[in-house]
């Protein structure tokens, strides 16, 4: 079988040792026409938009082999009529109990916002040292509401109850019992964005999930609350966000990430969050690194590759155990 890794360039050598037992393995940035035509397994991450003109260029692609949960980026429809199958890591709970990164990213989102992070820091790039003008809240005593209770969900309240946060967490697959086993109450979704004082999204995006959170929701919050989304932008209206920072309904935001992504960052000129960003100092836009750490990342991507191998021959005998991470 021949192999294609579109991103990144430095890929774990464990998974590239898995993958050459299967076949000889090309870089995409080094391949040429004849070895994409050839392709039977193409290794993606979430740079990339895979829709039809892309998967067209590989027509014996067998599967795509992705290390990570959301697919929304892959034209699924175009790839289920083509019987390509998708090995990702979307339903490897036990895995990715071990994963933290995107929750250390949603806390670091948290303190950026509610302690001025980036905008004191520019101000002393500014060669200002003026510690009235970045005063901020402190996390004890808030509650955080938490759109889903998930693995990230469960990893965000454990973090946010250490620093004395109240928890509170809508989801309708999550019973009230278990919520608070983990130190956390279930409320109804009016109920977490009336009474949060930061509100963070932890949903797969689905048919069901997208436009989950509407306007009247962000209407609803307090407007000293915050929003963060390290999930995926489609679960807002698209522009309800830019309305309620615009109006100040709520006081700021931490995204994570943003509709219709595109890798050359074209999406972001025609979002008007992206100059909002620019003129205000409420607003964090990052480029979608929750899941980007050397330790994620290597530990995803030998995984991925574990799971082809046992796909194609059914075994697990080269899988390395998963890194422990002591979050």
């Amino acid at each position: 079988m021949t192999i294609l890794i579109l991103e990144p360039e430095d890929y774990s050598l464990h998974a590239l040792k898995i993958y050459k037992l299967l076949g000889p393995v090309y870089l995409w940035a080094n391949s040429n026409q004849s070895e994409k035509k050839s392709a039977d397994i193409l290794v993606i991450g979430l740079k990339y938009q895979i829709d039809k003109i892309f998967l067209d260029q590989m027509p014996k692609l067998k599967i795509i082999a992705l290390p990570a949960t959301g697919v929304n980026h892959i034209d699924v429809d175009y790839v289920k009529s083509k019987k390509i199958k998708i090995i990702s890591l979307r339903g490897q709970k036990g895995f990715l109990k071990n994963v933290p990164s995107t929750a250390e990213e949603t806390m670091a989102l948290l303190f950026s916002l509610v302690r001025n992070i980036p905008w004191a820091f520019g101000d002393v790039k500014n060669g200002n040292w003026d510690r009235l003008a970045w005063r901020g809240h402190q996390l004890m005593g808030k509650t955080i509401g938490l759109l889903g209770f998930g693995r990230l969900g469960r990893i965000v309240a454990r973090y946010a109850k250490a620093f004395g946060m109240q928890v509170i967490s809508c989801d309708p697959n999550v019973s009230e019992k278990f919520m608070k086993s983990r130190g956390a109450v279930k409320v109804s979704m009016d109920e977490l964005f009336k009474k949060s004082d930061i509100i963070s999204l932890h949903v797969l995006l689905t048919d069901e999930t997208q436009n989950l959170v509407k306007e009247k929701h962000l209407k609803s919050m307090k407007p000293s609350a915050y929003l963060i989304n390290t999930a995926r932008a489609e679960l807002i209206e698209k522009n309800s966000l830019y309305n309620a920072l615009k109006n100040k309904w709520i006081a700021g935001a931490g995204l994570d990430v943003m509709w219709d992504e595109r890798s050359d960052g074209s999406h972001l000129k025609k979002d008007p969050l992206w100059k909002y960003s620019q003129e205000n100092k409420n607003l964090i836009i990052l480029p979608h690194i929750g899941g980007a750490t050397y330790e994620a990342m290597e530990d995803t991507q030998e995984f991925i590759a574990g799971l082809v191998e046992e796909y194609i021959n059914g075994r697990r005998n080269l899988r390395k155990s998963p890194r422990q991470h002591n979050d």
